[in-house]
């Protein structure tokens, strides 16, 4: 009994923050310069008794676009729709004549139900729909004319929040999800877990309404499954796994040169670097090389190699790793983005190793085996 009472009591303390300070300031900021823009521009195109009724719910409005960005409160939709309904519902209720006390009441719960409904849930905009109900003496004169500044309120704050925040929020490091391959097939970190239907199922059985995207939570549940590969992974590094002899090239190798190279060796990329300093300049595949071919020569039986050494046919290493890169940093890049291999580059991008994906492939092999029990 005493621990369940302790665990109750706990409910009523304040939640850890999930925030660092900076974003505290960064949000404040953001709000600051919203609200008063918001504001000056009301104050410019409409009445100022008009726009003081009205002001309240900005604040509450871009609270949630600036610190809660990622709630589906804060979509466009929600706050247009949410905003216009619950002022509508406001001009129908104050003009009907009911007592201010029950005409909130009645009001506040069109609007949920109304939100709900159109798929528009906005809180500050039940605050909108008693705003006009209990201002509605001096609101009666504008009549309908009461959305144009609501309208107009609610776009200022999606265009300042969405700008403020593309400003001063750096954006995500999500990899890019689209099949490298253009097929339909899901991407292979996918094809054992059918995550959107699990969510789905996950998300009936909770019932209640969460304030986060399905797509923020699923990010979310992508991250947890990641965190949670990497733990169980160890301390394996790029280091640990990488191949040391290689094989390379130097901008001026010739086609046949760099060809030879990778049938020999059963290579699909061939790093190019500086012969000086070893540092990494770009990647060469064999289709790079097949693609500048010219046909009429017997090498290889697909063409012949243009004159020029094979800088003219490198591609820039659009992903790169280093000693210290954790085994689960590199089973995305390797297995979703269409890479054969992760070039290992020190400090200085001089190259020190190559992480294939039979490297990656023989790791995790070796890893699963220790893992069996004895």
């Amino acid at each position: 009994m005493p621990d369940k009472t302790f665990s109750r009591l706990k409910t009523l303390l304040p939640a850890l923050p999930l925030a660092a300070p900076r974003e505290w300031l960064r949000s404040a900021a953001g709000i600051c310069l919203v609200v008063a823009a918001t504001l000056a521009g009301d104050l410019w195109l409409f009445d100022a008794d008009l726009v003081l009724h009205l002001a309240p719910p900005i604040a509450a409005s871009s609270v949630l676009l600036l610190a809660a960005s990622s709630s589906p409160f804060a979509r466009p939709w929600p706050i247009l729709a949410g905003n216009l309904l619950s002022a509508s519902i406001g001009i129908l209720l104050g003009s009907s004549g009911l007592a201010p006390v029950p005409a909130a009441g009645l009001g506040a719960a069109l609007a949920l139900t109304g939100m709900f409904g159109l798929r528009c849930l906005h809180p500050p905009s039940c605050a909108l729909a008693l705003a006009v109900i209990f201002n509605w003496p001096e609101l009666a004169p504008q009549g309908p004319a009461v959305l144009l500044p609501v309208a107009f309120n609610s776009l200022m704050l999606l265009g300042l929040a969405r700008g403020f925040n593309r400003l001063t929020r750096p954006p995500r490091d999500e990899p890019p999800r689209e099949n490298p391959h253009q097929t339909r097939d899901p991407l292979p970190t996918e094809r054992l877990e059918p995550r959107r239907a699990a969510l789905d199922a996950a998300l009936e059985d909770f019932g209640e309404y969460l304030d986060i995207t399905r797509e923020d939570l699923e990010r979310l549940v992508r991250l947890l499954e990641r965190n949670g590969f990497r733990h169980s992974l160890g301390q394996v590094v790029a280091a640990d796994i990488m191949s040391r002899d290689l094989r390379w090239a130097t901008p001026e190798t010739s086609f046949e040169d760099a060809w030879k190279l990778l049938r020999d060796h059963r290579l699909q990329q061939l790093p190019v670097i500086d012969g000086a300093s070893r540092r990494l300049l770009g990647i060469v595949e064999r289709g790079d090389l097949l693609e500048r071919s010219r046909p009429g020569f017997a090498w290889p039986a697909f063409g012949r190699p243009a004159r020029s050494g094979i800088g003219s046919a490198m591609g820039a290493p659009t992903v790169v790793a280093h000693r210290d890169t954790h085994l689960a940093e590199l089973v995305l890049p390797l297995s979703e983005q269409g890479l054969h291999c992760l070039p290992v580059v020190d400090d200085d991008a001089r190259l020190v190793g190559l992480v294939t994906q039979t490297d990656l492939i023989a790791a995790l092999y070796r890893l699963w085996l220790k893992q069996l029990p004895a």
